[in-house]
């Protein structure tokens, strides 16, 4: 199986979505926490399980909440070497439909309840549970390690592999060994019963003596503990009160300090006082000197305007003038284009009627040629509508004669053969039924035949002996087999209206090349009647040229002969003599001509002279244009020199006006005088805030506040010390009190006389049970043989891919479900169990992908899927778990889902797949 696409709609928290997955190779889905990653495999679940009218509370948990909307999923996924596509839509308009295209090209199509059961067959015979459940890896299950053993594929591969059958027997002496065997021992090893009853004694025995040693050591590590802390508390006592002392001076130091860091203070204050009026007497300057310059510049700039507003009105006058000239010469040009279009006109309706005529002619000729393909395919049909064999005929033909050369073969095979030879002179005689060919009543002397009996041979020898040959039950059916076979080709035969095959596909060459014949017939037809019927086209030519001799007698042109028309040429000298000294560089057209190629180059010459007139207008147009551009600019820069002159006197104003308010305030003299005062103000401040400043840095009264700061934290700390070590003394000297109380001596002499019982009893047991379990591992030993040759494949697939990741000390043993049960790295073997998380989940990936590899190749096989693994993974073993899934994306499906993409950054031709909220 191969999963294509997943499309959602209306599921859980997701809208829509599409996702795509590659056939063969990794796919890697990302998206964040609650996106819908996890939605996909359950949807995919669904979708084959569920029909669209289950009230099933699975269904109503996919409903989005607080939405009447129907839940929808559209599968497409290879199963069985067909394509499938599987819509479905529960609660809501509920709707099922599959699709399904056969390997053959076939397409089948079901809807309702029909489609469910006939997608739940095909998806039930192609994918096995196990392997399903096996290879689909939930989100939280990447620890579980698979347990395979009963998927049919997994088993079906390792056995081919392998070579070795699966052998289910077992020895009876095994079952009684084993009885013995699990008294002292669990299935799996491990101690039960009595004996591991006296293996727990003896371990609580050891404990108890393990403890009364370790008391008395306690008691002795408590004295040397309490002297210790002793010494420790007297350092930390002097090392407190030295530093107690210089506190209060750091003290005494900040207090003095303080009244030079507020007298700073204040002078800072006035110091941003007197900037801030400094400021505010130069901005007054500034826009002072500002209003004047303005004043100044748009007097200037006002006398231009006025300049130029003059020049511009008389340019534009100027301009105005051109524009009437321009219009009045485009005018007389307008006039020779129309005489030129005239003589073109002319010119085109000769060429016409000389091409007619040509045409005309071609056409007489093709239709010659289509009379002849005509008959052709006449001729052709005649001869298929007499042949009845086709390529199906054939095909049938060929598959009979095949199931009757089947069913002799199967005859031969599955009856008896009888060999008759006749040696003396009394006569032999044949009969039965069911006999294969012709059989002869009666042998002549020395003569041998040989008989297929798929019913009874009766031989007799008259008066002395008869021997009946009765075939078996099955021989029956291979006769009536035979028999359809045979008459099935006969009707065949019949139907085609031919003696055998050969001469059928003799009929189907022939009609063969009749009906390439027929089409290569028809494409000609086809051509020759692209345009059209030849025969409408030649008589609409023929009725609108009329009697070929009636032209040539007139020796000119139809056009000319118009009644009353007057000549072109004529007219346009006519026209043009009023106009020669404007015109005089302009060609008159040459007369018409009788002949196609004399036309067309006076067609030609009209046209060049229509192309000179449409020239001459242009540049008539293009200068009258550019004239009425001038003046439209000249127009438009008269009415802006106005509008900037009216502006500009506008402004001047604004500013005198602006400049008289501002005096009214503050004269110009005053304004510099105050900026002045506010200067030496600023100046005499900032020398009194330098003064204080290296009073304060000769003090270092910046300094104080930190230090003091320092010296009461380091102070609390040498009290929390002291504390600290007054609470473990007493603690200690209470052990010790209560040790002296409890006699532990006793102690330790009584656990040392009970474990020395309890382990001459063990003793005892565990020689019964090493022997009873050495009995069982010998007969187990061919056994565990056999299961080792069966388990290989899989146990080899598993190791070169953890070979991979782990170096070549890497080995594995797989337990009866192929389970993988303990792990070597490194000359270290330990139990699954015992490994750490990342280790474990890294095996139950390794595992699976081996799994995958081993049933890729076969119609099994399904895709791995990890929902967010390699969670517990260090950077090193991701980059090499990355490389070992980009390496198994070769050999089959694989779609991870996560949330962390960076886990799967070293995965190599990884297809990634990003879903957004």
């Amino acid at each position: 199986m191969r999963l294509h696409s997943l499309a959602l709609r209306d599921f859980r928290g997701v809208k829509e979505r599409i996702v795509r997955f590659r056939a063969l190779g990794t796919t890697v889905v990302v998206g964040d926490n609650e996106v819908g990653k996890s939605s996909l495999v359950e949807a995919f679940g669904l979708i084959f399980e569920l029909p669209d009218d289950s009230k099933s509370t699975r269904i109503r948990d996919i409903q989005p909440v607080g939405q009447d909307v129907g839940p929808e999923v559209t599968a497409e996924l290879s199963l069985g070497g067909r394509e499938l596509t599987y819509s479905k839509r529960w609660l809501k308009n509920r709707s099922t439909e599959l699709t399904i295209v056969e390997p053959d090209g076939r397409r089948q199509s079901w809807t309702g309840r029909e489609a469910h059961n006939e997608a739940e067959r095909l998806f039930h015979e192609n994918v096995d549970p196990v392997l399903w459940q096996t290879l689909m890896v939930s989100q939280g299950q990447s620890l579980v390690l698979p347990t395979p053993a009963d998927a049919e594929p997994l088993i079906t591969a390792v056995t081919a592999e392998s070579g070795t059958p699966v052998d289910g027997a077992s020895m009876p002496l095994v079952t009684a060994v084993e009885h013995e065997y699990l008294r002292y021992w669990t299935p799996r090893g491990k101690p039960t019963g009595d004996y591991a009853r006296s293996a727990k004694a003896v371990s609580a025995a050891e404990l108890g003596a393990a403890q009364a040693l370790q008391a008395m050591e306690e008691v002795q590590s408590d004295i040397r503990r309490a002297e210790r802390l002793n010494l420790d508390l007297s350092d930390v006592d002097a090392r407190l009160s030295d530093h107690l002392k210089s506190v209060e001076e750091l003290r005494e130091r900040k207090k003095a300090t303080d009244e030079i860091l507020l007298r700073r203070d204040s002078v800072r204050s006035r110091a941003e006082t007197a900037r801030a009026r400094l400021e505010n007497h130069t901005r007054t300057r500034l826009d002072r000197e500002r209003l004047l310059d303005e004043v100044e510049r748009f007097t200037k700039f006002e006398a231009e305007l006025a300049t130029k507003r003059a020049d511009a009105d008389l340019v534009a006058k100027t301009a105005a003038e051109m524009v009437q000239a321009a219009e009045a010469a485009l005018a007389e040009v307008v006039e020779l284009k129309d005489l030129r279009r005239t003589d073109v006109q002319a010119a085109e309706r000769r060429v016409s009627d000389l091409m007619d005529r040509a045409e005309l002619a071609r056409l007489l000729g093709q239709q010659t040629e289509l009379v002849d393909v005509r008959a052709r395919i006449a001729a052709a049909g005649t001869i298929l509508d007499r042949i009845k064999v086709d390529d199906a005929i054939v095909a049938a033909l060929e598959d009979a004669r095949a199931a009757v050369v089947e069913a002799r073969a199967a005859l031969a095979a599955g009856v008896p053969e009888v060999s008759v030879r006749r040696l003396g002179a009394e006569p032999v005689e044949l009969s039965g039924t069911g006999l294969d060919g012709a059989v002869p009543s009666e042998l002549g002397f020395d003569e041998a035949t040989e008989v297929l009996v798929s019913g009874e041979l009766v031989i007799g020898v008259p008066g002395q002996l008869e021997v009946t040959v009765r075939a078996g039950g099955e021989a029956a059916t291979l006769r009536s087999r035979l028999d359809d076979a045979v008459r099935r080709e006969k009707d065949l035969l019949k139907k085609a209206g031919v003696k055998d095959v050969a001469a059928a596909r003799e009929l189907l060459r022939k009609a063969d090349t009749a009906t390439a014949e027929l089409n290569e017939a028809r494409r000609t037809e086809k051509s020759l009647t692209a345009g059209g019927d030849p025969g409408e086209r030649i008589a609409v030519l023929s009725a609108r040229l009329g009697p070929e001799d009636e032209a040539e007698e007139s020796g000119k042109p139809a056009v000319e002969g118009v009644p009353g028309q007057m000549s072109l040429f004529a007219e346009f000298a006519e026209f043009a003599s009023p106009h020669d000294t404007l015109f005089d560089d302009v060609d008159e057209p040459a007369p018409a001509a009788d002949d196609l190629s004399g036309a067309q180059r006076v067609l030609e010459e009209a046209r060049s002279g229509l192309a000179e007139a449409e020239r001459l207008l242009a540049d008539a147009e293009f200068a009258a244009a550019q004239a009425r551009k001038a003046a439209d600019e000249d127009r438009s820069e008269a009415q802006n020199a106005r509008a900037r002159s009216e502006l500009a006197g506008e402004r001047l104003a604004s500013a005198i006006e602006a400049l008289e308010a501002a005096r009214a305030v503050l004269d110009d003299d005053a304004v510099s005088a105050a900026e002045t005062e506010a200067t030496t103000e600023v100046e005499a401040v900032l020398e009194e805030l330098t003064v204080v400043q290296e009073q304060a840095d000769a003090a270092g009264a910046d300094e104080v506040a930190g230090e003091l700061t320092h010296a009461l934290a380091v102070a609390k700390r040498l009290q929390s010390e002291r504390d600290t070590l007054r609470d473990a003394l007493r603690t200690t000297e209470g052990r010790l009190e209560q040790s002296g109380r409890d006699g532990l001596a006793t102690r330790r002499d009584v656990a040392d006389l009970e474990l020395a019982a309890v382990r001459a009893e063990h003793d005892s047991l565990e020689r019964r049970a090493e022997a009873a379990r050495r009995v069982y591992e010998t007969l187990s030993r061919h056994r565990a043989e056999a299961q080792t040759k069966y388990s290989e494949p899989l146990q080899t697939r598993i190791e070169s891919l953890g070979r991979s990741v782990y170096g070549p000390s890497f080995r594995i043993w797989l337990d009866d479900d192929l389970a993988v049960a303990e792990r070597e790295l490194d000359g270290v073997r330990l139990r699954v169990e015992a490994l750490s998380t990342g280790a474990q989940e890294q095996l139950a990936i390794i595992t699976r992908l081996a799994i995958s590899h081993l049933v890729s190749t076969g119609e099994g096989s399904v895709p791995v899927i990890f929902d967010d693994a390699l969670g517990w993974s260090d950077k090193a073993r991701l980059r090499d778990m990355g490389a070992l899934l980009g390496r198994a994306g070769d050999h089959g499906q694989i779609i991870i889902l996560t949330c962390m993409p960076d886990r799967y950054e070293y995965v190599p031709k990884a297809t990634f797949i990003k879903l957004d909220a």
